[in-house]
């Protein structure tokens, strides 16, 4: 072949190959020997120059991080495999990566390269509460945690919010702005600064707490608004601007709307209301004489004469309403309840029970307040013939306590044994003197007696036991 066309045809495949970075040639335009002589041109490999490289957190690793050149062929004509399995772009340090650079005439080089994944990025303190750029509205007496309006991100350690540092603290007590400088820094140092201006204002409303959105009281009772609602402010505390709409009147059946306005120091405003339902609610006032009568059988009673009044609220007087259920049997002794009871117009029903005990005439006792005259003497020495008040014999004694008490006995312990109607000790009654022979003594109940017993004593308590007959007067 002529000198001056293989010349030409190799300067044509080299335009075809290093240019355009394809080979068509032509098989038929060329020889066997022209394609083995230009194969022979290339033989030097890519040279990859970096030894160790940095590269930001989070970086995939691409052909672009390497320093490779090439004789002939342009980085972006090289074929680069990088063995990537060791390497992890979210976790800082030095990973050993093995790169493999093969040019266009599959010249190859291979190098282990020191790859460092770095943060280099500071956190970014953003706002996370109502605010307007840098300015941050707060509502008074708001929590003082800035991070409740602020918070600190960061592409490697995430959240860092608790490491930020302010320059003041922030004082949500009173109105008006703050600014107040921060700063943070993530685990490798990388710094941001950021001010912001607080706004502390008061747009909450005073808050009303109902007891019921729906009330009910009684007719005729006393009726105040402000009994049943309670206004608290955010910032004030207690609110003096109420003002309440609407009117109950408590003398008649029947609802009412009352509409509350509340009205804070920076003016927010809050509005409610109630219904007040007026109903005859309580019962008549059922009253009696007495609640326990007692009466000597065989005797009549008036049931009716027991009842004193019966008021209602709205009726007025309802004496004449009231029924009267239960009966008495004056010929048996025991214990009857009788029930008086009244219904007013609404319903409402009131009762009262009175107790008659029917007693036998043997079965009454002496006045008992012979049992605490007794008991006043007790400690106060015998003296025989003494009849008080501070000394006494036995008779002395039980005839001092029953002139206390109204009534007039013998001096004598025979004399008061035969002056009253005798009985046997089962029926002894407190207030009873109790007798033997020679000795009289002041029975109090429980088996228990009060005497003066002899010379050297005192008046004191002894029990039944030797006394023969309870005396009665």
């Amino acid at each position: 072949m002529d000198s001056n066309i293989k010349a030409e045809l190799l300067e044509k495949l080299q335009e075809k190959v290093i240019n355009r970075k394809a080979m068509f040639i032509p098989m038929l335009c060329i020889s066997t020997f022209g394609l083995v002589g230009y194969a022979a041109i290339d033989k030097e490999a890519p040279v990859i120059e970096s030894n160790r490289v940095e590269v930001l957190y989070g970086t995939e690793l691409d052909k672009s991080i390497f320093a490779i050149s090439d004789n002939r062929d342009s980085q972006d004509a090289i074929e680069v495999e990088i063995n990537s399995k060791s390497y992890d772009a979210y976790q800082l340090g030095v990973y050993s990566v093995e790169v493999t650079a093969t040019d266009m005439f599959a010249n190859k080089t291979t190098k282990t390269v020191q790859v460092e994944v770095v943060d280099k990025t500071a956190p970014e303190i953003t706002t996370v509460a109502k605010s307007n750029g840098y300015v941050i509205d707060v509502n008074v007496n708001a929590s003082n945690d800035i991070k409740k309006y602020i918070k600190a991100t960061d592409n490697v350690d995430g959240d860092v919010t608790p490491f930020i540092e302010a320059s003041q603290k922030l004082d949500t007590s009173k109105l008006g702005s703050q600014t107040i400088d921060f700063i943070v820094s993530d685990n490798v140092g990388n710094t941001t600064k950021e001010t912001y201006e607080f706004y502390v204002s008061d747009n909450v409303a005073p808050k009303i707490d109902l007891k019921s959105k729906k009330v009910k009281i009684d007719y005729g009772s006393q009726f105040k608004a402000n009994d049943y609602f309670k206004v608290t402010d955010n910032f004030d505390g207690k609110v003096t601007d109420v003002s309440v709409e609407g009117s109950v009147n408590t003398k008649k059946i029947g609802s009412s709307e009352l509409k509350i306005l509340a009205i804070d120091s920076s003016g927010n405003e809050s509005k409610s209301s109630f219904t007040v339902s007026v109903e005859d609610l309580s019962a008549p006032k059922l009253s009696l004489k007495k609640s326990k009568v007692e009466m000597i059988k065989g005797k009549s009673i008036k049931l009716k004469s027991y009842l004193k009044s019966a008021i209602d609220n709205k009726d007025g007087d309802v004496t004449s309403k009231v029924k009267i259920s239960g009966s008495v049997n004056t010929k048996k002794a025991g214990t009857y309840k009788v029930k008086y009871s009244v219904t007013d117009e609404a319903g409402n029903t009131s009762s009262k029970t009175l107790k008659v005990i029917v007693i036998n005439p043997d079965d009454i006792a002496p006045n008992k307040g012979m049992v605490a005259t007794a008991r006043s003497r007790l400690g106060c020495p015998y003296q025989w013939g003494a009849t008080g008040p501070t000394r006494f014999d036995c008779s002395g004694f039980t005839q001092w306590v029953y002139r206390k008490n109204g009534k007039s006995i013998p001096r004598t312990s025979g004399g008061q044994k035969n002056g009253g109607r005798k009985l046997s000790l089962s029926k002894a009654k407190p207030g009873d003197i109790v007798w033997r022979p020679g000795h009289v003594g002041i029975y109090v109940g429980g088996g228990r007696v009060i005497h003066a017993p002899h010379s050297g004593a005192v008046v004191s308590y002894t029990s039944l036991s030797g006394f023969r007959y309870a005396i009665r007067y």
